[in-house]
């Protein structure tokens, strides 16, 4: 299947790789704040109010 001849501009490809670049970073972006996420939630050393020991 051949593209249609006005399909391969520079413009277009420029468009399409600004695109691709963007979405990428955008991947790699939420999945590093995902595992800050979990990082932190996995060392949340809290405890609820009835496990506390009461305190005084």
């Amino acid at each position: 299947m051949a593209a249609p001849a006005g399909f391969l501009t520079g413009r277009n490809l420029a468009l399409f790789s600004f695109l691709s670049l963007g979405s990428g970073y955008m991947i790699l972006k939420m999945r590093t704040i995902q595992a800050k996420r979990q990082e932190r939630v996995a060392g949340d050393l809290t405890v609820s109010a009835s496990r506390s020991g009461g305190g005084i």
